[in-house]
């Protein structure tokens, strides 16, 4: 996957969020060990674009489970990801969007989740 997620960018000009994260450093290594596990364990496929990661589940109810307990905490640490979960006919997804500014902390994610 390449370019943007199709969504625009207005409900971050219009109200910034700021890009930062307010785990502190031990729970940020944790969450980073749960988030590593989670991608091992429910992902099939994570597809990185500048301002999207698509994490492709694997087809169980766990993973969606999983997938959305997951996001919502890294939604309420890290207010400015936009967190979606996908559901379609032959799979399920989480989709983490960031807004302008913020593809430096996608990528760092991406990497981290990758490693």
């Amino acid at each position: 996957m390449s370019g943007g997620s199709g969504r625009g960018h207005e409900q971050w000009i219009e109200n910034p969020i700021p890009i930062a994260c307010t785990l502190e450093p031990d729970a940020r290594a944790d969450r980073g060990d749960e988030w590593r596990a989670f991608v091992t364990s429910s992902v099939v496929a994570i597809e990185a674009g500048v301002d999207s990661v698509r994490l492709v589940l694997v087809d169980s109810d766990d993973a969606l489970v999983a997938a959305a307990s997951l996001g919502a905490r890294e939604k309420r640490c890290c207010a400015f990801f936009d967190v979606r979960i996908e559901i379609e006919p032959e799979q399920r997804a989480l989709r983490l969007s960031v807004p302008l500014g913020a593809e430096d902390a996608l990528a760092a994610f991406v990497a981290a989740v990758r490693s």
